[in-house]
């Protein structure tokens, strides 16, 4: 058996998922401004490669710590409507062609469970492995269950799904557009790079791995 993973920011998505999450939450008062100035200067100290992905993830999870699963489901709702708008035509087609051809698909993101679960959903795909939220007694404890998917742990976790379910991941696909999925892309025998990051660009045309522009 063989699979097809995709990530969901600026792959399957035309957008960051965590983008629309920042400004429903401010809209909805959850993040107030000053803390939307941090969101910022996090995102700014993290793509200087001054802060670790999972001590910026931590730090955008804490502010939801304390609210509730029944207080913040329908506006994770709201997110997931929202989100719909984004997913990209090639992406819909590639889903829809691994489907028919009998390969199993795969959403793999760093995204949480709020976003992915929405897309495979919208997709009618087949799984999702990506990050979780914890929750304690019906709350949000404003951390992550487990590690970050993102990096290397997407590799632990692919991994680890195609071992449970005898998937060859040597003979699989991953679409992804950034340098961080290239654990994922070594691994797999078929990389797609989706409209990639110019770090990825650069990777995949000294790799002679497959570029695609949607």
């Amino acid at each position: 058996m063989k699979a097809a993973f995709f990530d969901l920011d600026h792959t399957i998505l035309s957008i960051s998922s965590g983008q629309i999450m920042f400004e429903s939450s401010r809209r909805h008062g959850i993040i107030s401004r000053r803390q939307a100035y941090f969101a910022l200067v996090i995102v700014v100290l993290y793509r200087a490669g001054l802060i670790s992905p999972d001590r910026a993830i931590n730090r955008w999870m804490s502010w939801y710590a304390g609210m509730s699963v029944d207080e913040i489901g329908p506006i994770a709702a709201e997110w997931a409507e929202e989100l719909k708008r984004y997913v990209r035509e090639d992406a819909r087609r590639e889903v829809a062609m691994h489907r028919e051809s009998g390969v199993r698909t795969v959403v793999l993101s760093a995204s949480t469970t709020f976003f992915c679960e929405t897309i495979r959903d919208e997709l009618g795909m087949d799984d999702v492995i990506c990050s979780e939220v914890e929750v304690a007694d019906g709350l949000l404890t404003g951390a992550l269950k487990g590690r970050y998917c993102y990096g290397p742990e997407k590799l632990n976790r692919a991994k680890a799904y195609c071992s449970e379910r005898g998937i060859d991941l040597a003979g699989s696909w991953y679409y992804a557009d950034s340098i961080a999925d290239v654990p994922v892309m070594e691994a797999v025998g078929r990389p797609v790079c989706v409209t990639p990051d110019p770090k990825l660009r650069r990777e995949a045309q000294k790799r002679g791995w497959e570029i695609r522009m949607w």
